[in-house]
């Protein structure tokens, strides 16, 4: 089952069964950069869980070769992805690299540790402006974390 089906069946990880869940996502995250590979679509759904708790980090349908490479997987120039866990530039259609996925596997880590992602709406716009207009609290104190 993907991470979205696996809280929502088992309930919010405990802090142990988090950082290894966190930790095997950032790894399959670093060989797919090493790889060269910007995946530009990280969110729970495209995270499997095995019955034995292993990750595998799935549906590389919109990922890309990094800049410099001369093979393009999809087309660049366009806005694609989830709103909800795509970084500002991706969401701007600015160049990326694999930043951008570290910036979606912290929304993605948010949303396991939170059991929702920090900034929601029924539109990307409305996502983004919140990005923007909205303080983050920090998932324990309710407190704002940036402004």
């Amino acid at each position: 089952m993907n991470l979205r089906q696996h809280m929502s069946r088992q309930g919010l990880p405990d802090a142990l069964e988090a950082i290894g869940l966190l930790r095997q996502i950032s790894a399959a995250l670093g060989a797919v950069g090493d790889a060269g590979i910007i995946h530009r679509d990280i969110k729970p759904e495209n995270i499997l869980v095995t019955r034995k708790g292993v990750i595998k980090v799935t549906d590389f349908g919109l990922a890309r070769w990094s800049e410099g490479e001369h093979v393009i997987l999809t087309q660049g120039g366009f806005t694609m992805g989830t709103p909800l866990y795509m970084s500002p530039e991706q969401v701007n259609g600015l160049p990326l690299d694999q930043r951008t996925d570290i910036y979606s596997f912290g929304i993605t880590a948010y949303h396991l540790l939170a059991g929702r992602p920090p900034f929601q709406g029924n539109t990307g716009a409305r996502v983004v402006s919140q990005r923007a207009h909205k303080e983050l609290l920090a998932l324990d104190y309710g407190v704002p974390i940036y402004r």
